[in-house]
């Protein structure tokens, strides 16, 4: 062998680790914008250790405008109709429709990932899996490492045609699959039309139940001194839940794909009853509750313990 060819031969096996990267977040990129731009109306299965659970997707963009309608297929019926600025959750059993302004870091299946994908590569590695079928659909994969242990590791499979998600799992540090998403069918080639997009039961005899007072923004009171790495604060809130004689203070710290939810009220009756102490968990989710200042702090994240328990504790007033 030539010096010449040993020499191409080595560059060739030192760029191909850069090249799947790249083709990676690209893939990555199709994932994001397919989820924002296209129609499609679809049931996927949502599975977290025993529970699983069976629901219909209708998702309509035209423009810079989203709508979106989720039914529940088992268990209580359940109807969710999303907008741009605001979610309606019905509830035929409860003779009640919930009302609530859109949430910052709002993202769900097959909408997971953030629009700034940059974000991502602080906290995590990114490359090509395996590709596969879901739903009858060839797809491509991407597989997501955490770098620490204050984040899970995702796989996602996206449609090889048009890069919608079609199955995704979260793992933990051990590579445990602690809940996945699957569309077990799609139709990806056909308009949404408005009509699909309206509730069965558009409100009629239902107990409308609206936030106390607007959401609204500001400085806040209250800040996590010392945070994972990669985290930032990405949405702060104060709001008037009901049931609540005062309001509460919501900070939303993500590091592009965990979020942990921080909600700061002060110490009451319905506070003590509702809220843990300490460090609890249900599959990913981790919660953390304590009292500091006389007021209850309650962090809830779909992420490890390292990262709800770090924030948690961290939380204090502003000074």
């Amino acid at each position: 062998m030539t010096a010449g060819r040993t020499i191409l031969l080595v560059t060739a096996a030192l760029l191909a680790p850069v090249a799947m990267a790249n083709e990676a977040r690209d893939l990555l990129a199709r994932m994001e914008k397919a989820a924002r731009t296209l129609d499609y109306d679809g049931v996927f299965v949502y599975q977290r250790g025993d529970q699983l659970d069976s629901l219909r997707i209708i998702h309509q963009a035209r423009g810079n405008m989203v709508r979106e309608r989720l039914l529940s297929l088992n268990g209580a019926p359940r109807e969710i109709i999303r907008s741009d600025h605001e979610v309606r959750c019905y509830l035929p059993d409860e003779s009640a429709v919930m009302v609530e302004h859109r949430r910052a870091d709002n993202r769900s299946f097959p909408a997971l990932l953030p629009e700034s994908l940059a974000v991502l590569d602080t906290s995590y590695r990114i490359s090509l899996g395996k590709d596969s079928r879901v739903a009858g659909r060839k797809t491509k994969s991407v597989v997501i490492k955490p770098r620490d242990g204050f984040r899970y590791g995702y796989q996602l499979w996206a449609d090889a045609q048009t890069g919608l998600l079609l199955k995704a799992s979260l793992h933990d540090e051990q590579g445990t699959v602690l809940e996945q998403y699957l569309f077990t069918s799609v139709v990806l080639d056909k308009p949404v039309p408005d009509a699909a997009l309206e509730p069965q039961n558009p409100g009629k005899n239902l107990s409308w139940q609206r936030p106390e007072s607007p959401e609204a923004t500001g400085r806040g009171e209250w800040e996590a001194k010392r945070l994972p790495a990669g985290y930032t604060l990405s949405a702060r809130s104060i709001r008037q839940l009901p049931g609540r004689k005062q309001p509460v203070e919501h900070l939303v710290y993500s590091d592009g794909l965990s979020v942990v939810s921080v909600f700061v009220e002060p110490v009451s009756a319905a506070s003590k009853k509702q809220t843990p102490v300490g460090l609890t968990h249900m599959g990913a989710v981790h919660v953390f509750g304590r009292v500091r200042d006389n007021h209850q702090i309650t962090v809830v994240g779909e992420a490890p313990a390292a990262a709800v328990d770090m924030i948690g504790d961290a939380t204090a007033p502003i000074r």
